[in-house]
């Protein structure tokens, strides 16, 4: 694989001030466009200069107004798919529509100079303030901007693919107001799906040091690839430097693909924990494990900023060597070092396993661990065991200390999790370790006593807990997309309404657990192609017919077909004996038993495309046949 040519250098800009921090214009040898007129605008100055084109500020010649001017450069006019990159940046922006995104009111594609005609920008790109950690209340707001803008994008189906602070403009609209946001240059954005030029095969598009391990990979991408671009923006943001520093596009995609990013903190100590957990979680080399959209990247942004601000934060693990670890960086933490015995249940179903928690913060806590370590971003429960009772809350797991790294650093190896919505008695206890106590004073409330209505309405969800999500919500396995959400809307209703009574911490906790079981089947059987993903796991080729009915693509189903075998080689040989049997019943006219065989043939393999349309096409012929 290489690089797409120019894919690194592909930002233009747009303002003054761009021009000023390039090379010295008296040095540069005369550029012919300047003074001629492309349409009604006259190239007054040239702003800056890229791989695919160059920008200039462009004056009507008739009512002076001033627009940017974005020109292929001559050598590449000749070649038609990068003037259709011309057309699919047009056209991207214009399918989006939204205000954090650059306008792009005219276009010109014919020879010799295909040319955009763009609003001109006054202000600098965020790339002039990298090299030196910033605040998080300075760059929070400015991607929470940037969120919104690609969420708008991937709600039209079109992924950026090169983010990086170069394409995040930031204008001054008035006098000490905040920076607005304006995302540049979609010019190799892909529109998902489309019937437009594709990125040709074994070309990657993009710049090395902020693209997801899937795009060099040459996979297909989605949104998800932004998210991680975004997390890479902020690692940067954060401690001043790119979370890999080799140098080279090869070693910068391979690091991408194959190495953990040094966690923020351990570069810069004045990055807070909940800080550090969102771009962490953001940086995910698994899609699965990331933020699956802009926008909730943006919340997480927002609500970890709000934490901070709040002096509270998830536990990173105290190691003596590493920076903050002393009695400033403790304080500035909020952390107390203080073993407590845990019981902690890893997975739904598991039985506890006894822990020893080490570390406690107001937003979570640090747990030892050798191995297997849960998967990070998974739901654990844990529970304290105080003096005072057992304290149980739902945690999400958000930091993991290898056996390796906790050598490194001197310390025991383990994990560290965030409270999910602690009830009132542990937050209590918290409070009364970080001043100092054991956690151990009661509230001076009395204790809530068992809801029995509670009990009552959590008890069905908790018996079908460990089964599938089609059990647990009692949908049947071909439920469609409307009944699913409407059943997945009434359970949180019915459940989330709960919350506001007065429980005990075990009752909530189950309540708890069974909110996240909902969420997460709504997440799983709401989204087409994770349903898709997890019905052909159960072999329920029924709802893989149903993601088909609601719009599920055929690149789609065989890109997935591909991930389920990769999780299960043995299906494809388990169904090729039903297929080979369904094929001999066809061929002697006996369509019920070549049915019967295609459907074992599916729930052995429910994505296999081919198997599919003859599943149909039997079951079409056996519906238009007489009855005798």
């Amino acid at each position: 694989m290489r690089l797409a040519p120019d894919a690194s250098e592909e930002s233009e800009p747009l303002a003054a001030e761009r021009d000023a921090s390039g090379a010295d214009s008296s040095l540069e040898e005369p550029d012919p466009l300047l003074g001629t007129q492309l349409g009604s605008f006259r190239l007054m100055r040239r702003l800056g200069r890229g791989g695919m084109g160059a920008v200039y500020l462009g004056e009507h010649v008739s009512i002076g107004s001033r627009m940017a001017v974005k020109v292929l450069h001559e050598h590449l006019a000749a070649y038609p798919e990068l003037v259709q990159r011309f057309h699919a940046e047009a056209r991207a922006v214009n399918l989006i529509g939204h205000e954090n995104i650059v306008s792009i009111v005219d276009l010109n594609a014919a020879p010799p100079r295909p040319y955009l005609i763009m609003e001109y920008l006054e202000g600098t790109p965020l790339s002039s303030y990298v090299g030196t950690p910033m605040k998080a209340e300075q760059w929070v707001p400015i991607l929470a901007q940037a969120c919104e803008a690609l969420h708008a994008a991937h709600l039209r189906g079109i992924v950026h693919r090169d983010l990086k602070p170069d394409n995040i403009f930031l204008v001054q609209r008035a006098q000490g107001s905040a920076p607005f946001v304006k995302v540049l240059d979609f010019g190799i954005a892909k529109l998902l799906d489309s019937a437009g030029p594709q990125t040709q095969a074994g070309i990657i598009v993009g710049t090395p040091e902020y693209m997801a391990p899937e795009q060099s990979q040459t996979g297909r991408i989605d949104g998800r690839a932004d998210v991680y671009a975004f997390g890479v923006i902020a690692y940067q943001l954060a401690t001043g430097q790119l979370p890999f520093t080799v140098e080279g596009s090869a070693a910068q995609l391979v690091a991408h693909q194959t190495q953990l990013p040094v966690p923020p903190r351990s570069v810069c100590p004045g990055v807070s924990p909940v800080i550090e957990a969102v771009i962490l979680r953001a940086l995910a080399k698994s899609i699965t494990e990331r933020y699956q959209t802009t926008l909730e990247l943006r919340a997480a942004l927002e609500e970890a900023l709000a934490e901070e601000r709040r002096g509270g934060g998830v536990i990173a693990p105290v190691a003596s060597s590493a920076p903050g670890s002393g009695p400033e960086g403790a304080g500035r933490r909020r952390a107390r070092t203080m073993e407590v015995p845990a019981r902690v249940v890893l997975r739904p179903g598991a039985a506890p396993e006894r822990l020893v928690c080490s570390d406690i913060a107001r937003g979570g806590l640090f747990l030892r661990l050798e191995a297997p370590l849960p998967p990070l971003f998974s739901r654990v429960q844990v529970t304290l065991e105080l003096e005072r009772g057992p304290l149980t809350s739902t945690c999400e797991v958000v930091r993991h200390v290898t056996p390796e790294q906790a050598k490194l650093w001197g310390m025991a190896p383990g994990f560290g999790v965030q409270f999910v919505e602690p009830p009132a008695d542990l937050k209590a206890a918290v409070a009364q370790i970080l001043r100092g106590g054991t956690g151990n004073t009661p509230l001076s409330v009395s204790p809530p006593v068992l809801d029995a209505e509670v009990s009552a309405l959590v008890a069905p969800y908790l018996s079908h807990l460990q089964q599938d999500y089609y059990t647990f919500l009692s949908l049947s396995q071909d439920a469609g997309f409307d009944a699913v959400r409407g059943r997945v809307r009434a359970a949180l209703s019915e459940l989330e309404g709960l919350r506001a009574r007065q429980l005990s911490s075990a009752q909530r906790a189950l309540l708890d657990s069974v909110l996240t079981r909902v969420r997460d089947a709504g997440e799983t059987l709401g989204n087409l192609t994770r349903r898709a993903l997890y019905d052909a796991g159960l072999g329920n080729f029924r709802g893989v017919e149903c993601c088909l009915a609601a719009g599920l693509t055929v690149t789609q189903l065989e890109t997935l077909h591909r991930e389920f075998l990769t999780r299960k080689p043995s299906a494809a040989g388990a169904a090729r004996v039903h297929i080979l049997t369904g094929n001999a019943y066809e061929r002697d006219g006996q369509l019920a038993k070549a049915l019967d065989a295609y459907e074992r043939g599916l729930a052995a393999d429910p994505l296999d495309l081919q198997l599919l349309q003859r599943y149909r096409t039997v079951r079409r012929a056996l519906a238009q046949r007489p009855f005798p």
